[in-house]
């Protein structure tokens, strides 16, 4: 019975497949009967409680929009084409993804398309055809050309790219944002702290920080401070809603795509320099010779950076034997501390993967990149990496 209503389906249109084919062989029915034959006994000796099952169509194919070139015509074809020819040429589509079949299109722009990067979506795919058929809605830019590569690897990876809404913005506190009175007391106020942060050259967004004191009972108290983006961003709101679709900020050589308006990642949300921000902080009591921790408390507060310093810099802070500040013995006192830690982790047997970081250089003029080199390893990296 399966297989009769098989064949009487046979030459409709199916809105994922497309028209079947009309050719019935006994192929066909042999694989309707396997089809709607029953599943096999499970195997000698095997769990009879496992679930089985077997697909019987497909509700929703997770087509998507795909970049990539048409594959390029013989020279007379393309001339033919170029004189004016309003016919609809039939190309074929070459997706960037390796995964996915080239895609059958028809389009009366074939030669305005041709060298450049499109967008194509998928319209339906014959049950008898090795190739869906599709049809182009944007192009990117002519191929090889850097900002139509960057919008390719950034299509690819789903990444988005739109302006933020008006919605969004209005979420935004005032550029000129300080906390009220109120919710300065609500917090524990670490404005005295000798606080910094340390982080590659050219960063902006500094999400983190670090400190180091003396009590007085002979600890030391360890603080590390992350910014409190919670409080500009409330949940169930326009911009949260943005954030949980972005999910983080998307860096490329020569260009970054934010999770949230720069006025939160570079500015309230970024802890510069002797500017006072929100943050969550928590603090450790621990032990100077052994890296014990004593106590330990989470809290929100208020901090004031002492300086945003590179690797490099609190690291030349840290060598320099001449330099007895605040800041640079509360550098020292940390890098003690991530020592012994370091040390206590790899003793139980902890596994450090290594791998080598890279960065480019850039044209001042063309923003082009002209040359890759490795980072210099300095200690003050696996400081940060101990702490956070």
């Amino acid at each position: 019975a399966e297989v009769a209503q098989s064949l009487r389906d046979r030459g409709k249109t199916d809105a994922d497949f497309g028209t079947t084919a009309q050719v019935t062989t006994r192929a066909d029915i042999l694989a309707e009967k396997e089809v709607g034959s029953e599943p096999a006994p499970p195997a000698a000796g095997g769990d009879s409680e496992k679930p089985e099952g077997r697909i019987v169509g497909i509700l929703k194919r997770n087509w998507r929009e795909y970049a990539g070139t048409l594959r390029p015509l013989h020279e007379e074809r393309q001339k033919e084409l170029a004189g004016g020819n309003a016919a609809k040429a039939d190309r074929t589509f070459i997706p960037l993804d390796a995964r996915v079949p080239n895609v059958r299109i028809a389009t009366r722009h074939s030669s305005n398309l041709e060298g450049m990067r499109i967008v194509v979506v998928i319209d339906s795919w014959d049950r008898d055809s090795p190739n869906p058929k599709g049809h182009w809605v944007r192009i990117l830019g002519p191929v090889g050309e850097r900002d139509t590569e960057s919008k390719v690897i950034l299509h690819e990876h789903g990444v988005i790219t739109r302006e933020f809404s008006d919605a969004v913005l209005k979420c935004l506190p005032a550029a000129d944002y300080y906390p009220s009175e109120e919710e300065i007391a609500s917090r524990k106020d670490l404005r005295d702290r000798i606080v910094c942060s340390i982080d590659p050259p050219g960063c902006k967004d500094i999400d983190d920080a670090l400190h180091c004191r003396v009590l007085e009972n002979g600890n030391w108290e360890v603080g590390v401070h992350i910014a409190d983006v919670s409080h500009y961003v409330k949940p169930d709101t326009a911009i949260d809603e943005e954030a949980q679709q972005r999910c983080t900020t998307v860096y490329l050589v020569e260009k970054r795509t934010d999770m949230l308006p720069s006025l939160l990642t570079t500015d309230l949300c970024s802890l510069v320099g002797h500017r006072d921000r929100l943050c969550f902080s928590c603090l450790w009591e621990v032990k100077p010779d052994t890296a014990e921790i004593v106590n330990v408390e989470f809290c929100k507060a208020l901090i004031c950076s002492s300086g945003a310093l590179t690797y490099y810099q609190a690291q030349a802070m840290h060598d320099d034997p001449n330099d007895k500040s605040e800041l640079t013995e509360s550098i020292r006192r940390l890098t003690i501390i991530a020592r012994k830690m370091r040390a206590a982790r790899n003793a139980n047997g902890a596994l450090e993967l290594a791998s080598s970081e890279v960065k480019f250089e850039m044209d001042s003029e063309t923003h082009d990149p002209t040359d890759v080199k490795e980072y210099q390893k300095v200690e003050m990296m696996k400081v940060i990496e101990e702490f956070m």
